[in-house]
């Protein structure tokens, strides 16, 4: 687990980053065939805004949709799910605006990694073992770039793009990915998400199999590359350390659904989800007084046979038998500007009262 604090601030929001957004993600619907007639949903009317520059992670336990999302939006689910209603609209540096769920298989392979990369769990899985990471990031440049590109400026951009991540170049372009330790492997994966300077990089549990050390690493290069070259970023992660560390925002989801979203500040100090906050009361801190953890009753319910009413409400000891028949929508808490509208899915968003009890040192 990564280190924490108890009072986490969010990352400093870049003062350009306004206007249009870059992403926004309204009513999405993605089901999964269970079988012939038979499908499951996935997601459930996932709505969301990224602007330019900024920072969102997308936390809550396995299971939970976090992974089904991030592959929604650049397109790459697996053969059995698919988008099934909603709109992923992404805006480009030009100003225009195209619906990625419209879009066609060569303007797909146009847009992904030229304008919005993605950066996958497990370094070792991502990359081919019998290719170089050289090789591989070649074919990335030659297969995603709009115009030809030829082999000096391949070689240029590749070693630019690993010394971008503290990486020599000569080393690892000649390297096969076995021969690089976890976190060499996982900062040539970012390298090559960033070959060609997208918009928007959505990062998939980016530092789940590293030491703690090399998280720390990634965790500081991370936030560097975002300052240096501007792009915006989604994170994708359990760990609530993460999201304090590199989010500006964050949005908790459970069954498929967003079931609260606000600025990093407002989520740690004062969240108005039963679930969230059992989250972050599950989180040990590093520093500071060391605080009474406790888990989360129960597991997450089964996507194919959802309960009635507020999905949480089997595991939650405010639910009420209101919550047991109606599903909460969300709800706007506080208005805040650049979309960081705290909101909550839950009928008793007033009676969370978050705290951490400390436990009494000898």
């Amino acid at each position: 687990m990564n280190e924490t604090t108890q009072n986490p601030q969010p990352a400093p929001t870049p003062q350009n980053a306004q206007g249009e957004p870059v992403l926004s993600v309204r009513d999405l619907e993605v089901a999964y065939r269970t079988g012939k007639d038979s499908r499951v949903r996935a997601l459930r009317g996932v709505s969301f805004d990224l602007h330019p520059q900024s920072s969102l992670a997308l936390v809550g336990e396995s299971g939970s949709g976090k992974t089904t999302l991030g592959l929604a939006l650049l397109r790459l689910l697996p053969t059995l799910g698919e988008i099934t209603s909603g709109s992923v609209e992404f805006t480009g540096e030009d100003g225009r605006k195209r619906d990625v769920t419209a879009m066609t298989a060569s303007q797909l392979r146009r847009w992904r990694w030229s304008e919005a990369a993605m950066v996958f769990q497990g370094a070792q899985n991502a990359f081919n073992p019998v290719l170089t990471i050289g090789q591989q990031m070649a074919d990335t440049l030659k297969d995603h770039s709009p115009g030809r590109i030829g082999r000096r400026e391949i070689l240029e951009r590749s070693a630019e793009a690993l010394r971008s991540v503290r990486l020599e170049p000569r080393r690892v372009l000649s390297s096969y990915p076995h021969e690089l330790s976890g976190g060499m492997k996982q900062r040539a994966l970012i390298a090559t998400g960033l070959l060609l300077r997208p918009r928007l990089l959505v990062l998939d549990e980016p530092t789940t199999a590293l030491d703690i050390l090399t998280q720390r690493t990634v965790i500081d290069l991370l936030a560097e590359l975002r300052e240096e070259y501007g792009f915006a970023m989604i994170f994708i992660s359990h760990d609530l350390a993460l999201a304090a560390e590199l989010a500006d925002r964050v949005v908790t989801m459970y069954a498929g659904k967003v079931i609260e979203t606000g600025s990093t500040q407002d989520i740690f100090t004062a969240p108005k989800h039963p679930y969230t906050s059992k989250l972050i009361n599950a989180v040990p801190p590093v520093t500071g007084d060391l605080p009474e953890l406790a888990s989360i009753p129960g597991a997450p319910p089964s996507l194919a046979t959802l309960p009635p009413g507020c999905a949480f409400a089997p595991r939650c000891e405010l639910a009420t038998d209101e919550c047991r028949q109606v599903e909460p929508e969300l709800i706007t808490l506080t208005e805040r500007p650049k979309d960081m509208t705290h909101a909550a899915a839950c009928i008793h968003h007033d009676q969370v009262h978050h705290e951490r009890k400390v436990i009494a040192r000898a």
